[in-house]
């Protein structure tokens, strides 16, 4: 399945997804960027700021920031839907915040989607493809693919919320997606958007680049 990734959208393509909601991961420590990553500029927002406007963009509901420490990355919500949560220990790795924020979502959640809090050049228009592809396939997960690699985010039908809540220390949330494999839909993509994040200085300037060479 195709995923587009530009910028433009029409009102009926960009239609608010029912029942979907999302948990973004916003409390990493950014140690190899050397600052708080999530509250650099980007566009006409923060990097932060960029994600959860994206989601905002097709009505998911709610959206869960699992945040850490850092009050920065709170106050660059401020004005958004955004649903904070803390963890109180971002240091025991990915997964405590995946929980986090996970059981933070309604008991009876329809889907949901995990999301990167670093992903700035995600747009509405792919992320309706990639939600609506899910939906078509008839599978209870999907995951957004640019040239055979495999990015994020990842959607999840709600009968998988406990399933990661379940998850122990020493696994990750892929071990959920490997168990379930024949459940799962990969849907082909034409931004690397989706697979890009930000660790570094680097990476940063090159997302900006990209941003600004999109229009």
């Amino acid at each position: 399945m195709q995923c587009p990734g530009g910028t433009s959208c029409r009102q009926d393509a960009c239609a608010p997804s029912e029942g979907c909601a999302a948990v973004v991961l916003a409390a990493g420590q950014a140690r190899r960027f050397g600052a708080q990553k999530l509250v650099m500029p980007f566009g006409e927002s923060t990097v932060i700021g960029s994600v959860v406007a994206a989601l905002e963009g097709i009505g998911l509901a709610p959206i869960v920031v699992v945040v850490g420490a850092d009050d920065s990355v709170s106050v660059a919500l401020r004005d958004t839907s955004a649903h904070l949560v803390r963890n109180p220990d971002p240091a025991r790795g990915m997964l405590s915040s995946i929980q986090i924020g996970v059981s933070a979502l309604p008991e009876n959640v329809d889907r949901f989607l995990i999301a990167l809090g670093d992903q700035p050049r995600l747009r509405a228009e792919g992320l309706t493809h990639l939600l609506r592809a899910h939906e078509e396939s008839g599978k209870s997960l999907a995951l957004p693919t640019y040239r055979g690699k495999r990015g994020h985010p990842v959607v999840f039908a709600g009968r998988y919320r406990q399933a990661i809540l379940d998850l122990t220390d020493a696994q990750v949330l892929r071990d959920v997606i490997h168990a379930h494999l024949d459940d799962c839909v990969e849907v082909e993509c034409d931004s690397d958007a989706f697979v890009r994040d930000i660790d570094t200085q680097e990476e940063y300037r090159d997302e900006l680049r990209r941003s600004q060479a999109s229009g």
